[in-house]
């Protein structure tokens, strides 16, 4: 929410300055971007945690074989 603040009061700032009231342009498009993202991460129903579990766990990454970390090393 504080991103949608900071935004907001910079286009309003941006757009009150003379010859800048077109760089205006700019954090609106951000603003409206970023509002557009939010509403579809609450539309999906997705939660962060989901979203880092929905990666599955695919095991340690070992070292190499015969490697300090190698399970199988005294095979």
């Amino acid at each position: 929410m504080l991103v949608v603040i900071v935004l907001l009061i910079a286009t309003v700032a941006i757009a009150f300055v003379p010859g800048l009231a077109f760089f205006a342009i700019i954090p609106g498009v951000l603003l409206l971007a970023y509002l557009g993202w939010l509403l579809l991460a609450f539309a999906s129903g997705r939660t962060p945690g989901t979203a880092v579990r929905s990666r599955g766990s695919r095991g340690p990454e070992l070292l190499g074989p015969g490697g300090p970390d190698d399970p199988d090393r005294s095979a």
